[in-house]
């Protein structure tokens, strides 16, 4: 059966990995007893210079990523948390303040050297008692100590984005509901609840004998709060709400037209809703803070397929559904919530390509065009915040309206020295923060960053906070010791 389209070691040796792309500026590699995390420094420092949202970036910084046996460029993810740059991969995750305020941290995602780590979400960005917190799942294997029989799992982690130190963990056995020795292999979607820290992940089955038991995409979910977690056999979420989980249900074959959405209590694992949408194929592509979004493929006939997105209101199970305009090839489509009012979604094949967008307070679509349009071309999203969708075209990076889908011009604001930024000020470019930064130097410098491994062609970011934003830029020619270069951008309006 085809799945749907997303998006180890031991312990001493993933705080080589992810804290050796600090450099040999990174100071805090030591890992404190009985925590996951290394140790870093929070002093009295001047404020972080932030947008909401941010309109215009620069490069602040850049880190080379060393090439491992454990990671490649699939499993390396980039996030950004509050003021805090992400880098992740199966070894676990290291931070690092945008203004390079602070040393850099990192938390490691074995719990024991028998565990070995299969896959990883990329950061996600969760409110847990007024902090930020980074959430991640692991799907891992736990080859087994003494007598014990090798087991899959998946492990959720909250770190304080500020310094890495663990707010909670969850660790959920697979054994219950795939049997002895069984596991899922890869992350085929993820989902979080920001203020609940509820995050739900899609889970391949590592074999035929766990596909049967768990299907061949099953639902793991995990609650911060109460430290429980749950498996969903057979459903792929989409989105996670205040415990209720979103997602969808079928055999994911030509001619089965038994796609069905689903919603399901995480806490028990239990489905309390289905609505079929007789579709053939239907996926999870994203979720807004309201709604989950999911896309529908069904060949009708005459070289034509009928494509849909339903959107699903996570509180009451209410579905709306609106057509691609495309119909000459399935539609494979992704979607990006701004954590706000509006959500994107950019679908194409073989037809051609096309984005929509759609009110997350209705689910209804409020605009859209295809690739046929006489003087627009459909960008390559990569990030959406506060109204904001930060696209990349052939040219250059864009940005568009959530709401309305136009075009945001970007201004280049005149330096002025001695300003100070405050939080959701408009600084202007080149404006000094008062105050002595803790490090005493710039980002660029700072904790093993290396510009000259910046290409000079900044690319719309991967993740965005008010505070910036990361993407990862090939290696190039850099160096064949690097497998990928994280790029930090500081908002400049």
């Amino acid at each position: 059966m085809q799945r749907p389209m997303a998006v180890v070691t031991a312990a001493t040796a993933a705080v080589v990995l992810l804290a050796g792309c600090g450099g040999k500026d990174d100071k805090s590699s030591t890992t404190p007893e009985g925590g996951g995390a290394s140790t870093a420094t929070t002093p009295s420092a001047p404020p972080v210079a932030s947008f909401d949202p941010p309109k215009a970036f620069a490069a602040a910084s850049a880190f080379g990523i060393p090439r491992t046996p454990n990671d490649n460029e699939y499993s390396l993810k980039a996030g950004m948390v509050g003021q805090t740059s992400l880098i992740a991969g199966k070894t676990g995750v290291t931070g690092r303040n945008i203004a390079a305020q602070g040393d850099p941290w990192t938390a490691q995602a074995n719990p024991a050297a028998t565990t070995k780590t299969l896959d990883l979400t990329a950061p996600m960005g969760v409110q847990l008692d007024g902090k930020d917190v980074v959430a991640m799942a692991y799907v891992q294997k736990d080859e087994g100590n003494g007598t014990q029989k090798a087991k899959g799992q998946v492990v959720f982690q909250w770190l304080d984005a500020t310094d890495g130190k663990k707010v909670a963990e969850v660790t959920a056995d697979l054994t219950p509901v795939l049997g002895p020795g069984q596991g899922g292999d890869d992350v085929v979607s993820q989902s979080y609840d920001a203020a609940t820290g509820q995050i739900v992940v899609g889970v391949g089955a590592d074999g035929q004998e766990a596909a049967k038991k768990g299907g061949e995409v099953f639902t793991v979910y995990a609650d911060p709060k109460t430290k429980k977690s749950s498996v969903i056999p057979l459903v792929t979420p989409a989105g996670v709400l205040n415990g209720v989980v979103a997602g969808a249900k079928g055999k994911n074959q030509e001619g089965a037209a038994d796609g069905t959405v689903v919603l399901a209590d995480g806490a028990t694992g239990k489905i309390t809703k289905q609505v079929p949408t007789k579709q053939d194929y239907l996926n999870p592509t994203g979720s807004g803070s309201q709604r989950a979004y999911l896309s529908s493929n069904m060949y009708v006939g005459n070289d034509k397929y009928s494509s849909a997105i339903y959107s699903v209101d996570l509180a009451t199970g209410a579905v709306v559904q609106t057509k691609w305009s495309l119909t000459t090839d399935r539609v494979n489509a992704k979607c990006w919530g701004d954590q706000a009012k509006a959500v994107v979604c950019t679908g194409g094949g073989n037809g051609g390509s096309e984005i929509l967008g759609f009110d997350d307070t209705t689910g209804k679509k409020a605009w859209g065009y295809t690739d046929k349009s006489a003087n627009r071309v459909v960008p390559t999203v990569t990030a959406a915040f506060h109204g904001i969708v930060y696209a990349q075209t052939e040219a250059q990076p864009v940005l568009m309206d959530a709401a309305t889908g136009n075009d945001v011009p970007t201004t280049t604001p005149t330096p002025t020295t001695g300003a100070t930024p405050t939080t959701g000020a408009t600084p202007t470019e080149g404006a000094t923060p008062t105050g002595t930064p803790s490090q005493g130097s710039d980002p660029g410098s700072a904790n093993g960053s290396d510009m000259s491994l910046y290409d000079g062609k900044t690319q719309s970011p991967d993740a965005v906070t008010q505070y910036g934003g990361v993407y990862l830029q090939p290696a190039g020619g850099n160096s064949y010791d690097l497998q990928t270069i994280l790029i930090a951008l500081a908002p400049t309006a």
